[in-house]
């Protein structure tokens, strides 16, 4: 049974929130909950500061001439950013969760 204190604050009731602002906030609190996505964040950092010109071919609309290590370097940061949106959508997944049974309780049926 789910008890009566916990409070849940779901998308309705933050309504004033627009949903990509709500679904942001949900995101935004995962380097500071999840170890692993703190890390993948730092790994993702660290190649950045290894080879520069992997994050310029991300943040500008220019072409960008890499080494081979800068590829492979490239490739790298791809994957570990894909792995970043799976921790993201499942975050997301289970807030979508936790919201439901918010609902549920709100109207009285849990």
């Amino acid at each position: 049974m789910v008890s009566d204190n916990i409070k849940f604050e779901t998308f309705v009731d933050a309504q004033s929130t627009a949903f990509q602002e709500y679904v942001s906030s949900v995101i935004a609190k995962l380097p500071k909950t999840d170890k692993d996505y703190r890390s993948i964040q730092n790994k993702i950092s660290g190649i950045y500061e290894q080879y520069p010109k992997v994050m310029d071919v991300f943040d500008t609309e220019q072409a960008a001439a890499l080494t081979e290590q800068e590829c492979e370097a490239l490739i790298t940061v791809v994957g570990l950013r894909n792995q970043l949106v799976e921790m993201e959508t499942q975050a997301i997944y289970f807030r979508g969760c936790y919201d439901g049974v918010g609902y549920l309780k709100k109207a009285g049926i849990l």
